[in-house]
């Protein structure tokens, strides 16, 4: 297969989805990446009637979820639940960034003064946001400037694909809301590891390893079974018509495969395409 430009990768995150002679495709999503797949996705997308995403990716709704996430009110900062060491890391790790940008992916951000940029940046932000602020520009900074939802959003708007979302933004926020702070500063703590952690998630997407995703990838505050068992199944009733018709491309953030896999093989599809890992129990 013939890639046009140098980031551009093989995307392997691929499932066929077969039930009474109806085929569609499963995409297991990286919301931040090094690399674009243009060309799989193109592919992928082609002759689809129908493709569905997680939840809205436009520019209005995502303006929506930042001012949910910003009370000005609040005298809360996340810094205040860190160590100076690891504010220092953090700051240190993006703040060059931080000094030319006022915006990355998906959340807008505010302007910030220079004398103490990453502290002013968050400021004012709940804790989901900050988290998910200090995160895309640490991602950003790195070369990880491509999104596979957002990617495969453009290419089937462009292709004028049927797009249906599978969950409202009233759904999405009100998940980020309940997000674990715990979690989330647990994540902060552990920033000397995220250069491996990104190296390792990276190499295992890559290379549609899902067991490796899981066992030696990014302990994400969302991935955890409360958050995931949950929407998996949610997600599912709501693709399911569409499946049933056949010519459908349903993108799901990686982590949902797995526990949609079963759900699907329940249901009498058959997959096909790399590996999936049995469904943790307990």
């Amino acid at each position: 297969m013939f890639f046009r430009r140098s980031k551009e990768k093989e995307l392997k995150m691929i499932w066929q989805l077969e039930k009474n002679n109806k085929k569609s495709l499963l995409i297991g999503t990286a919301h931040f990446f090094p690399n674009s797949f243009k060309t799989s996705l193109t592919q992928c997308l082609q002759n689809a009637r129908t493709v569905m995403f997680e939840g809205p990716l436009d520019q209005d709704n995502m303006a929506r979820v930042v001012n949910c996430g910003i009370d000005k009110q609040s005298n809360y900062h996340i810094f205040d639940e860190l160590d100076a060491k690891t504010i220092d890391r953090i700051s240190h790790e993006i703040a060059p960034k931080c000094r030319d940008k006022d915006k990355f992916l998906i959340f807008n951000l505010r302007k910030f003064s220079i004398e103490n940029p990453v502290y002013e940046m968050v400021k004012g932000m709940k804790p989901w946001l900050a988290f998910f602020t200090i995160w895309s520009n640490y991602l950003q900074k790195n070369g990880w400037t491509y999104s596979v939802d957002l990617e495969g959003y453009s290419l089937a708007g462009q292709l004028a694909k049927k797009i249906v979302f599978l969950e409202t933004i009233e759904e999405q926020i009100s998940v980020l809301e309940n997000l674990s702070r715990d979690r989330i500063i647990e994540f902060l703590n552990r920033v000397d590891q995220w250069p491996k952690q990104v190296r390792e998630y990276a190499s295992c997407y890559l290379a549609g390893d899902l067991e490796k995703l899981k066992t030696k990838g990014l302990r994400f505050p969302s991935r955890h079974p409360s958050v995931i068992n949950h929407r998996d199944r949610i997600f599912y009733e709501r693709m399911s018509e569409y499946l049933n018709r056949g010519d459908a491309v349903a993108f799901v953030g990686a982590p949902h495969v797995r526990g949609m896999s079963k759900l699907l093989r329940d249901d009498g599809y058959t997959i096909s395409g790399p590996i999936i890992p049995a469904e943790d129990r307990g």
